[in-house]
């Protein structure tokens, strides 16, 4: 029997191609109606929503909904229908103003399926003032069949700090909104596979294949090597797990009811076919589908690198060209300290680097070399997870029981001293097979913090373990997915100073990832050195949208605006960064982006050329830090 499994939940978000559908219309009477007008919105930020222009004109004191159909965005339908002249920035001008003569008032209603709810939305860089909103609400509330369930959208710093809720209008924020979610995609991409049902990840992952499907509960920090992937809880959109899937290209969701539905758990053990969209997943079974060609790749890719520079390397001297020296990691934060001279952030100090010649003297002089070769003689593609583990640990214990070069010790703590003041240090993970164009490697190698004077976090202890990483499963299983020659792979060093206190740490991607080629950059940040690359369970940190503002950017705007997506849930509902912080972070990530477009070539458009960087701001001074560059990998 062929079984077909599509989330049930799935309503029409896209308009049908009926042709009777009003171009707009003084009401909305119905369910049908409504889905007839509304369309995808153009912000995908969330899973299953349909969006609906509405405009309100003070000239007439008329409220029009509008068909998507017709038109994608308000200002063509105010200058075709409205008498608007035929002028885009006269538009935007006027039409996102907190002037009492504004004429145009403009928003979303989009309908949040799993909560059966409708909130009226402004787009993030609208200044409508308060008596012009509550007109607008009460306007759409009396023309609308849901007016028991519209509520007003608390998405921006602007309307939340108008307090709107004291005039009695009814406010949903977006942690109900991002918690009352039944789907998220994650990675929206196809693949063919073997489903497994996962019950018990400890006592199933070693008969996990790399040609399987999984359904589970939730998506473990060692991320199995698979061809996708069915979660009941949702993901930090910027943590290592979802960055590694995306970087995989294979098709992830979460999904919180999917044990639940018995159709979907029939197909444990069968090939199918599964695909993720922005509504809705596909799962059915497939035919005559050879899973062996998974791992049918060719040639393995051999990746460059220099084992013959043998000293260790400033900060100020570190630059891209070093990537095949030190790795990419320390090489991009040389250019992030090239930035930092022009622009309104820091990198962290007393920054230097170990070249890959020192791991390769360590693992040379003392036949770990052997080790590893033996490893990777073997055909690993057809090993248990098991024996490729006992294999890996061995050459890890090796690596940090091996005695170490005590000449590359001094030479680290004599550097240390040299550069500052500073005596507790990062030594963090820079290889040539991570931080690089279609292949990331976040979080799969490891950063260890080493002081002067400390014996329980000694500097030799420090190095080793950071250079054993290069051997991890995770590390290991990721450059197997990717077909990369393991015997090309070194591990060099970034060190600089630790942060044991830091008031905030972040993730900025400079694109937006919720609207193809458009303004905009997605933001995770959390308090203190709570994670969000890879956090606790349950712990959600703020997610936004922000923007630069006309001071940097052509295309910015004098108050550019934060679009919440969802609160930290550490901080009682407010952001953990203030407005300020926020439009110096948009700022400085405009800046970085297009100094580092004049120099990269790039497929993208300038809008989705997205880099990936790494955060923070110190707890005393709140003082921007930026700490690592990589390119995100759409």
């Amino acid at each position: 029997m062929r079984w077909l499994f599509v989330l049930p939940i799935v309503f029409l978000l896209s308009c049908s191609g009926n042709s009777q559908i009003d171009d707009h219309t003084p009401f909305i009477k119905d369910q049908s109606q409504f889905d007839k007008m509304s369309s995808r919105p153009l912000y995908q930020k969330y899973g299953q929503v349909a969006a609906l222009k509405i405009v309100y004109d003070n000239r007439t004191e008329k409220l029009h909904f509008v068909s998507s159909e017709e038109y994608e965005f308000h200002y063509q339908f105010c200058m075709a229908e409205l008498g608007f002249p035929n002028d885009l920035s006269r538009f935007n001008n006027e039409a996102y103003s907190n002037s009492k003569d504004r004429r145009f008032l403009i928003a979303n209603i989009n309908h949040y399926k799993a909560l059966d709810k409708f909130a009226l939305e402004l787009g993030p860089s609208d200044r409508m003032n308060k008596e012009h909103l509550i007109k607008l609400f009460k306007a759409v509330r009396a023309d609308v069949f849901f007016s028991d369930r519209l509520y007003l959208m608390l998405n921006t710093a602007h309307v939340t700090n108008l307090n709107i809720e004291d005039w009695g209008i009814p406010t949903i924020g977006p942690s109900e909104i991002y918690n009352g979610q039944r789907y998220q995609p994650i990675s929206k991409y196809s693949a063919y596979g073997r489903l497994r049902v996962v019950h018990d990840w400890e006592k199933q992952r070693d008969s996990i294949r790399p040609e399987d499907i999984i359904i589970i509960n939730d998506i473990p920090q060692v991320f199995p090597l698979v061809q996708g992937v069915i979660v009941t809880q949702f993901q930090t959109p910027l943590s290592h797990v979802t960055l590694l899937g995306q970087n995989r290209r294979i098709p992830i969701c979460a999904y919180t009811e999917i044990f639940n539905y018995t159709e979907s758990l029939k197909l444990d053990g069968k090939v199918v076919s599964f695909t993720v969209d922005q509504d809705t997943f596909h799962l059915k079974r497939a035919e005559n589908v050879d899973l062996s060609e998974i791992w049918d790749r060719g040639k393995p890719l051999k990746l460059s690198k220099n084992v013959k520079v043998d000293s260790l390397i400033p900060v100020n001297l570190l630059r891209e060209k070093h990537r095949n020296v030190v790795g990419c990691k320390a090489a991009n934060f040389g250019e992030l300290n090239q930035y930092a001279k022009k622009m309104d952030f820091m990198v962290p100090e007393s920054a230097f680097a170990i070249p890959f010649y020192f791991y390769d003297q360590h693992i040379r002089s003392n036949e770990i070399q052997t080790k590893i070769d033996e490893l990777l003689a073997k055909d690993n593609r057809t090993r248990s997870s098991a024996d490729i583990k006992s294999d890996l640990k061995e050459i890890r214990k090796l690596i940090k029981n091996a005695p170490i070069d005590a000449a590359l010790v001094e030479e680290v703590k004599n550097m240390i001293i040299r550069l500052g003041d500073f005596r507790r240090m990062r030594f963090r993970s820079s290889t040539n097979a991570e931080d690089r164009e279609g292949f990331s490697g976040a979080g799969i190698y490891t950063s260890k913090t080493g002081e002067l004077g400390n014996l329980e976090k000694p500097i030799d202890k420090a190095i080793l373990k950071v250079w054993a990483s290069l051997w991890s499963f995770n590390a290991f299983m990721e450059r197997e997915a990717f077909n990369i020659d393991h015997s090309s792979v070194a591990m060099g060093i970034l060190v600089h100073r630790s942060f044991p206190d830091e008031a905030v740490n972040g993730v900025a991607i400079t694109s937006n990832l919720y609207r193809d080629d458009y303004l905009g950059f997605v933001i995770n940040a959390q308090l203190g050195d709570e994670s969000v690359v890879q956090p606790d369970g349950g712990v959600q940190c703020d997610e936004f949208i922000c923007y630069p503002d006309e001071t940097v950017s052509v295309y910015g705007r004098q108050e550019a605006g934060i679009d919440i997506i969802n609160y930290s849930s550490l901080n009682e509902g407010v952001l953990v960064m203030s407005e300020d912080e926020i439009q110096n972070l948009a700022n400085v990530l405009e800046l970085i982006k297009r100094r580092y477009a004049r120099t990269h070539y790039t497929r993208e458009s300038y809008f989705n050329l997205a880099l990936d960087l790494e955060f923070k701001l110190d707890r005393d001074t709140r003082q921007l830090y930026i700490k690592q560059m990589r390119i995100y990998n759409r």
